[in-house]
């Protein structure tokens, strides 16, 4: 007769955050019934970053005042005592139910996750005019521009003041919220919502107050996909004033399917341009755009007319004389490391990432490893958590060798 051990509570926590992003991931690969290995997933992320508790984490709506209804969600530990916040702002077409990948292990992991879209034009913009022309290039102009920026920084403001004011004089409903700890606040973003994340940090946007005065004091940064181009502010004078952690998180296959993202290489940019202390840039290999979204986020899953531009072909491999190696060579290399193939090893003998599409499994690992060093990192920097720095410079880069690079300065 087999015996199958029974999980510990903290166990079975750890996992829920996983089993959910595989969930999600499964659901939105669209190309029939394939599902990540659960165990080959498990056991990469038991190998890496584990928080000192684990609770179970309840998402509910709320509403803001923000000089106008703001709707959100709050992912909060069930526990005793008070939870730091994150911040989640999500992309450009995404609204307050993104990223729940994220969300949900934050949330395990102890802290309070605050997920809201700014502004209706960001949220809505897949219905737009200039969407269902397929003029992806001008609606994104539009929605990073300075004026949508500024916008999106004083409705953020506005809305963390509300916040405060409803701890301080909680009306019927509020009762959840005096368990956030607002002197312990991170913000963290993906695609349009990293840019905005990045103003918040300190990123030079002309024409635009950065950082912003916020009513609270933001302690790290986590730019899921961040946004840079050769427009406006040099690269070389835009990112100095951010003198806080942040970390970034991008990857070879990172491209942008409106067009305002020159190559996927340039995201590395405001890592590159920082100034050190606290600043990590994790570069995953192979994961699409799309995969640091963190699960399906869109405003209206049926909205009539909605047209979305079409995830960029990932870049083709380039050879040791700098020459490219054509993606579609059935013996390209993936650059992603390891023996085997398919769900149960590495990418080899194909093409990689948005290009070939992704295993399911191979997606499932790049999400668990985002989850596990943007967990160190806000334990890091928002607990101040001694143990989580000291993984992070020492051993977070050996545990996604084999799927990415980690640097830090």
């Amino acid at each position: 007769m087999t015996v199958t051990p029974r999980l510990s509570l903290p166990q079975r926590l750890g996992l829920t955050a996983l089993t959910l992003a595989m969930a999600l991931l499964s659901g939105c690969a669209g190309r029939g019934p394939a599902k990540p290995d659960e165990t080959r997933v498990k056991q990469f992320a038991g190998r890496g970053y584990q928080p000192d508790q684990r609770y179970e984490a309840r998402t509910t709506d709320l509403t803001l005042n923000a000089g106008r209804p703001l709707d959100a969600t709050l992912a909060l530990p069930q526990g005793q005592g008070t939870f730091p916040l994150v911040v989640y702002l999500p992309a450009m077409g995404e609204g307050r139910r993104a990223g729940a990948a994220w969300s949900d292990a934050w949330a395990r992991s102890g802290y309070a996750v605050l997920t809201l879209q700014p502004l209706g034009e960001d949220a809505g913009a897949w219905s737009s005019p200039s969407a269902r022309a397929g003029d992806f290039l001008s609606l994104a102009h539009a929605r990073y521009s300075a004026q949508a920026m500024g916008a999106r920084l004083d409705t953020l403001g506005l809305a963390l003041a509300d916040l405060a004011r409803r701890q301080g004089r909680p009306g019927p409903d509020d009762a959840p919220l005096a368990r956030i700890d607002l002197t312990r606040v991170a913000v963290a973003g993906y695609d349009l919502g990293a840019y905005t994340a990045m103003a918040v940090a300190g990123e030079e946007v002309r024409g635009v107050a950065t950082p912003p005065a916020l009513p609270v004091q933001v302690a790290a940064v986590v730019a899921l996909s961040p946004y840079a181009d050769f427009s406006g502010v040099a690269l070389s004078q835009r990112y100095t004033r951010i003198k806080g952690p942040v970390l970034s998180v991008t990857g070879n296959n990172d491209g942008d399917a409106t067009g305002l993202v020159n190559t996927a290489s340039l995201r590395r940019a405001p890592y590159e341009y920082m100034p050190a202390g606290g600043k990590y840039l994790l570069t995953l290999a192979d994961l699409p755009h799309s995969g640091f979204a963190g699960g399906p986020g869109r405003q209206d899953a049926g909205a009539q007319g909605e047209r979305r531009p079409s995830e960029p072909a990932a870049a083709p491999e380039v050879g040791d004389d700098g020459h490219s190696q054509g993606g579609s060579s059935s013996s390209g290399r993936s650059r992603r490391k390891g023996g085997g193939q398919g769900d149960s090893g590495s990418r080899a003998g194909g093409r990689s990432g948005a290009q070939a599409g992704m295993s399911a499994t191979n997606q499932a690992v790049d999400v668990a490893a985002i989850q596990g060093l943007t967990t160190a990192f806000l334990d890091a920097y928002v607990k101040d958590d001694s143990i989580a720095r000291e993984w992070l410079e020492k051993d977070a880069a050996r545990w996604v060798k084999d799927i990415a690079e980690l640097r830090h300065k």
